[in-house]
């Protein structure tokens, strides 16, 4: 057990040393002893109320690392999703169709809303499971936070993209390529972090509603509700709830539902000089997941698996074609539910304290049916139902000095993961269940303690150029208890040999250094030169059916990234045709280290593993501007190289081989344009949407291949009218009327390829490609009200 009171020595002496230090190098940077760093920004301590009780949305460190100003003058390389690329997602669109907007970021997925599941890759670097197997070789390696508050399995590294399924509750998204400062970091920052801003209390009362239909039965609504500030108190409450059908067709009829909610409450409380808030968060997304299907017809692979049914194939059964749900069927969920507080506090003009203290419990549910070839076997059920507790607190301390902005604290979390999972059949003989699995069946713990200390100095040799060194000391804990003997006791006295948790009691330990530098060097005011280093460490995924721990000796290090940002930033916020304008243009380079790569088969068997050495390099740009007062367009754009330096599993090496499932580029462009017809705001959009061609894996042989996924593109149309109400019905400011039209041609694509090892579908299918299928053409209407 840990709290608080064992890391405030260490934060104590990491603060005096940073005065110390902050006072010998003696670098003027402009900040006076009137501001104190609260949330990250240098603050005014009389403008702390006010800055809070924006209207605007700003009142949190999170909401104002949105803007251009923040990304301009910080040292990283940070890419901000702004409500005009949310609304690229569309209106049913969750998180990850949202993140594929950024530079460097593709996703893949079996559905097309926030209810299903994702795989999302940012600079190549992995977070998510969108439900296929194969090329996951860096997963979990992504950071993410909801209002700065981590929402990652500190044991598995993974977070789900249903955990957000509403893009109507975020003002934005911030991606951090790489690491990022140690101020910022959380556990698993190995290739960057994704921020989830939710909307924030505001001064002035309101509330909006909306409410979208269109194809595929798809319905969803969201809403927020605002009190205004009252006595100092502010609070909004947002959510949204969504459902739909897939556009994989089964030849039975069944349609693959699928469906999400979020709710999402806040309350802040501002006084002279900070303020306190309080956070709930509760989200779910649940789905069937359709099975991949083969490009092109294979022997033995028909559509109920027997000699005598058609066979399965885009070729064959038709490109969205899926099996009926009396063969097989897939029930994937993922819920979260969140609460957290967070202080601000001026102790004195140049010392704020800062303090998040969280809780967080998530949840996956797997139900799973197959009768693939119809013989009823063993192992007929999955139920899969893991969960994670997690707690922590997060303290530090800003120090505004006259030469310095220090930053030292540290944070602490406690979880407990619990990797719960059956195979069973009900059906004589068996006479199985999920309580008294007959089949394979875990039920493990894994214990998970954090620390981590950092101390960090944003110095100013001049106004115009700010470096920033850093360091954080960190401790991570893991401790594995096996526990099916226990929770499966029934079960472990009948099939022992089932349990996958094959190895007794264990725990690791392991205490490393991170540290980091960045600069940002502004020659002009427009223009900023920056560039950054940093390395990170995580822990390796655990869980599945086996792998560390529960069937292979825990005897590992920490998977480790040395990552290099450096590139240029253009700002001007008003200028000649560069209104609110804003380029990013960087260079990357990212050495991962001493990877862990484990493979699981269809029935959650552990098959082996491999270890990994992956570099990652590229070029991004990001690019916004309203080159007229009405009009708006951004673009985004990256080129990629990403290769294994070493690749070896089962003793055979793939050393040179290209890592699977990075794209070698992604683009997107889009434009809004806004005018009055007859006292109705009108509104076109138009943006496309390019994926290139990546690497598949290859589950025969366990390893990357040289064979390609080759790209794809959609294009894509939006029409928002505004109706103002004139004041017709009291209290309604407007009503909103809203088309979208994505991917317009009804290209047919697929988002995710893979070569089979054979065991999903037999037949002569090992060696084949199977492939998910991207969304053809869906429309979208909606209405809005503002209140």
């Amino acid at each position: 057990m840990c709290n608080t009171t064992n890391l405030r020595p260490i934060i104590v002496a990491l603060m005096a040393s940073g005065v110390m230090l902050s006072s010998a190098l003696a670098l003027a940077d402009g900040v006076t002893a009137s501001t104190v760093s609260v949330g990250h920004a240098a603050v005014d301590v009389g403008q702390v109320n006010a800055a809070a009780q924006g209207s605007s949305y700003l009142g949190s460190s999170e909401a104002q690392s949105l803007t251009q100003k923040h990304r301009f003058n910080s040292g990283q390389s940070v890419k901000v999703l702004d409500k005009h690329e949310l609304a690229a997602a569309g209106p049913v669109g969750g998180s990850a169709q949202a993140l594929s907007y950024a530079p460097g970021v593709s996703v893949s997925s079996y559905g097309y809303t926030g209810s299903t599941k994702t795989s999302i890759s940012v600079n190549g670097i992995k977070q998510g499971w969108g439900g296929f197997s194969g090329g996951q070789i860096d997963n979990g390696s992504l950071s993410v936070t909801f209002d700065g508050v981590p929402m990652v399995n500190p044991s598995t590294g993974l977070w789900e993209s249903p955990q957000v399924p509403q893009n109507g509750i975020l003002q934005g998204i911030g991606i951090t390529y790489g690491p990022g400062n140690p101020v910022d970091r959380w556990y698993n920052n190995i290739g960057g972090q994704i921020d989830f801003v939710p909307l924030q209390p505001t001064n002035k009362a309101g509330a909006s509603i909306k409410m979208s239909y269109g194809s595929y039965d798809t319905k969803n609504i969201v809403f927020n509700v605002r009190t205004g500030s009252i006595d100092g108190w502010s609070t909004i409450l947002a959510g949204g709830s969504g459902s739909g059908n897939s556009y994989r067709q089964t030849p039975d009829g069944f349609a693959n539902p699928s469906y999400n909610y979020a709710w999402f409450l806040k309350t802040r409380k501002t006084f002279s000089n900070g303020d306190f808030s309080l956070g709930a968060y509760l989200a779910k997304g649940s789905g069937y997941r359709p099975v991949s299907i083969p490009l092109s017809p294979i022997a033995g692979v028909t559509m109920d698996g027997t000699a005598n049914s058609p066979l399965y194939s885009q070729a064959t059964s038709g490109y969205y074609s899926s099996l009926p749900e009396n063969v097989w069927f897939k029930r994937d969920g993922n819920t979260t539910w969140l609460v957290y507080s967070k202080l601000n506090l001026a102790l004195d003009s140049m010392v704020g304290l800062h303090n998040t203290l969280w809780y967080r419990n998530g949840h996956r549910l797997h139900f799973h049916y197959n009768n693939y070839g119809l013989s009823n076997p063993k192992n007929l059920y999955e139920y899969n139902n893991p969960h994670t507790d997690v707690y922590g607190d997060k303290l530090w301390f800003s120090v505004a000095l006259p030469y310095n902005d220090v930053n030292v604290g540290g944070f602490f979390l406690n979880s407990r993961y619990n990797s719960r999972n059956a195979f069973y059949n009900t059906n004589p003989p068996y006479y199985g269940s999920a309580s008294v699995p007959n089949a394979h069946y875990r039920s493990d713990y894994f214990d998970q303690t954090d620390l981590a200390a950092f101390i960090q100095d944003r110095i100013s040799p001049m106004k115009n150029l700010h470096i920033t060194p850093g360091v954080r000391f960190i401790n991570y804990q893991t401790r594995y208890t096996p526990a099916a003997q226990s929770d499966f006791a029934a079960a472990y006295a009948l099939y022992p040999q089932n349990n996958q948790g094959t190895l007794p009691t264990a725990s690791n330990s392991f205490t490393k250094v991170e540290p980091s530098v960045d600069f940002n060097w502004q020659p002009m005011k427009w223009l900023a030169v920056f560039a950054s280093y940093a390395q990170a460490y995580k822990e390796p995924q655990v869980g599945g059916g086996g792998g560390l721990y529960q069937n292979t000796p825990p005897l590992y290090s920490l998977e480790k990234s040395a990552d290099y940002n450096a590139g240029i930033k253009i700002h001007f916020r008003d200028a000649a045709y560069l209104h609110n304008f804003f380029l990013l243009a960087s260079f990357y380079h990212l050495h991962y280290t001493n990877q862990y790569i484990p493979f699981y088969d269809a029935n959650g068997n552990y098959l082996g593993d491999a270890n990994g050495d992956s570099i990652y390099q590229g070029v991004n740009m990001a690019l916004e501007d309203d080159p007229i007062y009405n009009l708006h367009v951004f673009a985004n754009l990256n080129f990629e190289k990403a290769t294994f330096a070493h690749y070896v599993t089962g003793g055979v090496s793939y050393d040179g081989l290209p890592v699977s499932n990075v794209p070698s580029s992604t683009f997107n462009i889009g434009t809004a344009y806004s005018y009055y017809l007859s006292g109705v705001l009108l509104e076109p959009r138009v943006w496309y949407q390019y994926t290139g061609a990546q690497s598949m894996f290859n589950n025969n042989t366990t390893a990357p291949s040289l064979q390609k996924m080759p790209g794809y593109g959609t294009v894509n149309l939006g029409f928002d009218s505004t109706i103002p109400t004139r004041g017709s019905i009291p209290g309604l400011k407007d009503v909103k009327l809203s088309v979208d039209v994505l991917n317009l041609a009804n290209n047919h694509y697929n988002e995710f390829q893979y070569i089979t090892a054979g065991g999903l579908l037999g037949g002569n299918s090992a060696g084949q490609v199977l492939a998910l299928p991207g969304a053809p053409l869906t429309v979208y209407g909606s209405i809005a009200v503002d209140f």
